[in-house]
C-alpha cells in the first residue's frame, strides 16, 4: 500500500468516525474486495466468505469510534475479519476433520493442476491458511500480522515458518 493511499484511508476513517456515510461508502468500496479475498481463503467457501465480509462491515460500523488511530484502520479491519471467521466456525461447528493421505493427495493433485494458489491453501490447517494468506496475498509485515492475530511478533514468525513447512509437503505430495 503506498503512502498517498494509506493517508486517503486515514481521511476516511476520520470523516466516517464523524458519521459521514459518504466515507463508510468509500471505505467498503476500497476494502471489499481484499476482505473478501482473505475471508475466501480462511473459509475455503465464496458464501461464507461474503458473510464474513458482511458481519466484519457491522462490526467496523458499530465500532469505528472505538478505533483512535486512523492509522490502523487496515489492521484493525483484518482483524475483525479474522475473529468473524472464528466466530463462524465455533457457530456451525465446521472445524475441519483430519484428511487421511488418499483424499489429501487427490485434493492436492486436482488444485495442483488448476494452479490457484487460493485452492492449495485450502487444504492447509486454518493457522497456516490464514498466516500465509496474510504475508503473501496481503502483503501484510510482520509487525501488522502480530496485530491482527493478537500475538507477538516471534510467534508470527515462527507460525509462518511452520506454515511454509506444510506447505512445501502439501506441494510436495502433489509431486510424488
Amino acid at each position: 500500500m503506498n503512502r498517498r493511499d494509506s493517508i486517503e484511508d486515514d481521511l476516511l476513517v476520520l470523516r466516517a468516525q464523524t458519521g459521514d456515510s459518504g466515507a463508510m461508502a468509500s471505505l467498503v468500496d476500497r476494502w471489499q474486495a481484499r476482505l473478501w479475498a482473505f475471508a475466501r481463503v480462511l473459509s475455503g467457501n465464496d458464501e461464507a466468505a461474503w458473510e464474513i465480509v458482511q458481519e466484519t462491515w457491522v462490526s467496523v460500523v458499530a465500532n469505528l469510534d472505538s478505533l483512535h488511530d486512523a492509522a490502523r484502520f487496515r489492521t484493525w479491519v483484518f482483524s475483525i475479519a479474522r475473529h468473524k471467521y472464528v466466530d463462524s466456525v465455533r457457530k456451525w461447528q465446521r472445524l475441519e476433520q483430519a484428511k487421511t493421505s488418499v483424499s489429501a493427495t487427490r485434493a492436492v493433485n486436482a488444485t495442483s493442476e488448476s494452479g490457484d494458489i487460493r485452492d492449495i491453501l485450502g487444504l492447509l490447517p486454518e493457522q497456516d491458511r490464514s498466516i500465509l494468506a496474510l504475508h503473501y496475498l496481503d502483503g501484510f509485515e510482520y509487525q501488522e500480522m502480530a496485530g491482527i492475530l493478537g500475538v507477538p511478533v516471534g510467534t508470527v514468525k515462527s507460525r509462518l515458518h511452520k506454515a511454509r513447512t506444510e506447505l512445501k509437503s502439501v506441494l510436495e505430495q502433489a509431486n510424488d
